[in-house]
């Protein structure tokens, strides 16, 4: 289970460089439930800083940790039809 979990969390790590490194917004889920409209501003080892640019917290910069990262993914507008 450890070893899924950090596989699971280098997998993330990964994604996010790629994110920081071409400017791709992303779209973060915690374990609590928490979502993250942000982009990414430090990939570190022990966790993720963000800085939100949607939703209630936009604007606020947060740190993240990876263990308490369920999903990681680019975040996509909704089109309107």
């Amino acid at each position: 289970m450890i070893d899924e979990l950090r596989d699971k969390i280098e997998r993330f790590k990964v994604k996010a460089e790629d994110f920081l490194e071409n400017n791709i917004k992303a779209f973060v889920v915690d374990i609590n439930d928490t979502y993250y409209f942000c982009e990414i501003i430090v990939v570190g080892e022990v966790w993720l800083l963000v800085q939100n640019f949607k939703g209630t917290r936009t604007g606020e910069t947060e740190k993240i940790y990876w263990a308490d990262v369920v999903k990681l993914k680019e975040y996509k507008e909704r089109e309107v039809m």
